[in-house]
């Protein structure tokens, strides 16, 4: 039986995975043009913050 310790650490390790995953399939979207950069950014970003991640006041897409 592993500890609550363990449990947490591979849960918070497989929460990780499946982000980088996420913005993985994001950046290799081949549907996108050259001039939706941006908006794979966005998506990351709004990955991110979805996540409970702070990516700070620098990303204004309103």
């Amino acid at each position: 039986m592993q500890s609550p310790q363990d449990f947490y650490r591979a849960l918070a390790s497989d929460a990780a995975v499946r982000a980088l995953l996420r913005i993985r399939d994001i950046l290799a979207d081949e549907t996108l043009s050259d001039k939706t950069c941006f908006q794979k950014i966005e998506a990351i970003v709004t990955l991110l913050e979805g996540l409970g991640v702070d990516c700070g006041g620098r990303h204004d897409f309103g």
